[in-house]
C-alpha cells in the first residue's frame, strides 16, 4: 500500500470516545504498511496523540510544521491564534459588583416533567440572568434533548418554563414560539439543521429579519447584503462577504454567521447544543467573548456539552444527567474539568 494518502477531514467529530479509540487504532496499522495519513482536526489533543507532525494554518496561510513531539497543546494554541493563550479570559467574570448569579430572581424556570419517550423525566432547574448553565452527562443521559425540549423542537409530553414571568406549555411550544418568545438555539448539527448550506451568507444571516427587507412584494436585495456585511464585520466573520455559499465557509465562520443570524434579534434566553463542535480554537475563543457579551447584556444560556474542559471554562453551573434526570449540580471550586468528568462516570454506578 506503499504510495497511498489517506485524507481524514473532521473524522472523530460524532463519534464516542470508544469509536475514536478504534479509528486511531486503525491509522496506525495502515501506516505500518506504508500509508500516509493526512488528519484534518480541530481537536488539538486527538492531533498531539496520533500524528508525527503538524502544520497550522491560519487565514489560508501557512503558519508552520512541527514534530508533533516538539509541540505542547499551548504552543499549538498560539500557533493558532497567533498571540500567548489568556486562559483566564476563558473564564466568565463574575456578575457586576461581586454578587453570585443565584443571588437574582431566576429569569427561567424550567419544569420537564417527560420528553421524547421518556428520554427526560422529573427535570427541574432555574438560569438567572447573566448565567451560562452547563448540561452534560453520558451518552444516552438525556442532557442533549434539554436544549431542543425548551425550544419545542423535540416532542414533550408535558412540563413548563417560565421566561422572564411569561409562562409557556412545553406540550404546545414550538420554535416559531420560541423566536417570539425571546428563545433562540444554536443546534448540534448546524450543516442541517442550523443553516442552508446552498444559499449566500446572506441569504441566511437576514432570515430573523427578512419581512424588514421587503418592499411590497419586492427583496431589496441591495440593502438585505449591505445589512448582512455589517453583521458579518460585527462577529469577524472570514470572509466578509455576503454572496458567498454558505457552505463554504470553515466551521467556525458558519457558527459566527448562526450567532450573528440569532443574536441581531436580543434573545433573552440561548440554547446551545455543542456550540464550538469542529470550530478551530481562535473562532472558539471569539465563540466565547460572543457569550459573555450576550451574559453581560442580561441574557441566559443553556448549553449542552459532552466536552468537559470548555463548561468548566465558561459555565457558572453544570448539570450532570443520568438516565433522563439530573443526578447532579456542581459551581464554585467544585465546577471543574476533572470533576464534571467524575461525576459522569460515577452515574453510571448510581
Amino acid at each position: 500500500m506503499a504510495g497511498v494518502v489517506l485524507v481524514l477531514d473532521e473524522p472523530t467529530v460524532y463519534l464516542p470516545q470508544r469509536e475514536v479509540d478504534s479509528l486511531f487504532r486503525l491509522i496506525r496499522q495502515v501506516t505500518t504498511q506504508g500509508v500516509g495519513v493526512l488528519f484534518v482536526s480541530h481537536d488539538l489533543d486527538e492531533v498531539l496523540d496520533i500524528c508525527d507532525r503538524v502544520t497550522v494554518l491560519r487565514d489560508g496561510r501557512l503558519v508552520d510544521t512541527v514534530h508533533a513531539q516538539d509541540l505542547t497543546k499551548t504552543d499549538m494554541i498560539r500557533l493558532i491564534i497567533g498571540h500567548d493563550p489568556d486562559e483566564r479570559a476563558e473564564r466568565r467574570p463574575a456578575a457586576p459588583g461581586g454578587s453570585s448569579p443565584s443571588a437574582a430572581e431566576p429569569l427561567v424556570c424550567a419544569r420537564i416533567e417527560a420528553a421524547t419517550g421518556d428520554v427526560l423525566h422529573g427535570v427541574s432547574f432555574t438560569v438567572n440572568s447573566g448565567e451560562i448553565l452547563g448540561v452534560t452527562g453520558l451518552a444516552g443521559s438525556g442532557f442533549t434533548e434539554v436544549p431542543y425540549v425548551l425550544y419545542g423542537a423535540s416532542s414533550s409530553g408535558s412540563g413548563a418554563l417560565s421566561l422572564g414571568g411569561r409562562r409557556l406549555d412545553l406540550s404546545r411550544l414550538h420554535p416559531n414560539r420560541a423566536v417570539d418568545a425571546g428563545i433562540i438555539l444554536i443546534p448540534g448539527n448546524r450543516q442541517v439543521d442550523g443553516c442552508v448550506q446552498s444559499l449566500s451568507v446572506s441569504e441566511n444571516v437576514t432570515l430573523p429579519l427578512i419581512a424588514q427587507f421587503f418592499n411590497g412584494f419586492l427583496l431589496r436585495h441591495r440593502e438585505e447584503k449591505a445589512a448582512a456585511r455589517v453583521l458579518l464585520e460585527r462577529f469577524t466573520v472570514k470572509p466578509n462577504d455576503p454572496e458567498l455559499l454558505m457552505g463554504n465557509l470553515s466551521g467556525g465562520n458558519q457558527q459566527k454567521v448562526l450567532l450573528g443570524k440569532w443574536l441581531q434579534i436580543a434573545p433573552t434566553l440561548l440554547l446551545f447544543d455543542e456550540p464550538t463542535q469542529g470550530v478551530d480554537v481562535g473562532a472558539r475563543e471569539e465563540i466565547f467573548k460572543i457569550l459573555r457579551g450576550e451574559t453581560a447584556r442580561g441574557a441566559g444560556i443553556v448549553c449542552a456539552s459532552s466536552d468537559h474542559e470548555q463548561l468548566a471554562s465558561i459555565c457558572d453551573r453544570v448539570l450532570i444527567f443520568a438516565r433522563g434526570s439530573i443526578i447532579q449540580e456542581l459551581s464554585g471550586t467544585e465546577l471543574t474539568k476533572e470533576e464534571i468528568t467524575r461525576q459522569c462516570l460515577m452515574s453510571v454506578a448510581r
